[in-house]
């Protein structure tokens, strides 16, 4: 079974970053090690958007557990955004295979 999220960040954040400035400064972050990471501790999927009118910034993400998200996370020293919401989501079905 697989375990889904859903992050949201209602933008812009009490410190003025736009949806935008969220996702560009994952860009440097996301190396070649930490992608090793995640796949090592079980992430199966992992995607970053900004809203298209910029009142949000959205992550999905599908991990083999919520352990070894938390053992990334952990790891990489990875904190929530200010003002972010974690979403666990369930009821999986859809059109394609999971991942």
């Amino acid at each position: 079974m697989s375990e889904w999220v859903l992050f949201t960040v209602p933008c812009p954040t009490s410190l003025g970053e736009t949806a935008d400035d969220l996702v560009a400064k994952r860009v440097p972050w996301i190396t070649p090690e930490m992608q090793a990471s995640a796949k090592s501790h079980g992430c199966r999927f992992h995607r970053a958007f900004a809203a298209a009118d910029g009142s949000a910034f959205y992550a999905i993400a599908c991990w083999e557990t919520f352990a070894g998200a938390n053992e990334f996370f952990e790891e990489w020293d990875i904190n929530d955004e200010l003002g972010e919401v974690a979403i666990r989501l369930v009821g999986d079905v859809g059109l394609v295979p999971e991942p």
